[in-house]
C-alpha cells in the first residue's frame, strides 16, 4: 500500500508546530518575525501544493524566500523613487541652505 499524503495545509501547521519550541525561546520581537514567515508560507499554499516536494519545508522556504525578495524589491522601489524626487528639487533644497 502506498503512503497517504496529507494535505498540505496540514503539512504546514505540522511543521510550524514542529518549531514550537524554536518560536518559544525567541524574543517577543522575533516571534512575531517568526509567524510571519510563516504566514508568508501560508499565503502560498496552492503553489506549494503543485510543487510536490517529497519535503514539505522546501515548499515552505521557497514561498518564505518569494515573500522576502517582494519586500525587498519594494523598498528598491520606494528608495529609487526618493532619489528620483530629490534629485529633481532645486539645488538649494537639497545642499542645506
Amino acid at each position: 500500500m502506498g503512503r497517504t499524503v496529507l494535505p498540505f495545509t496540514q503539512e504546514l501547521y505540522r511543521e510550524e508546530e514542529s518549531w514550537r519550541g524554536f518560536r518559544r525561546a525567541l524574543r517577543r520581537e522575533d516571534r512575531e518575525l517568526f509567524d510571519a514567515l510563516f504566514a508568508a508560507a501560508r499565503y502560498h499554499t496552492a503553489a506549494c501544493t503543485c510543487a510536490g516536494r517529497v519535503v514539505p519545508f522546501d515548499a515552505i522556504l521557497m514561498s518564505i524566500l518569494i515573500e522576502e525578495r517582494r519586500s525587498a524589491r519594494e523598498l528598491s522601489r520606494r528608495v529609487e523613487d526618493l532619489e528620483r524626487r530629490l534629485a529633481s528639487l532645486p539645488r538649494e533644497c537639497t545642499d542645506g541652505r
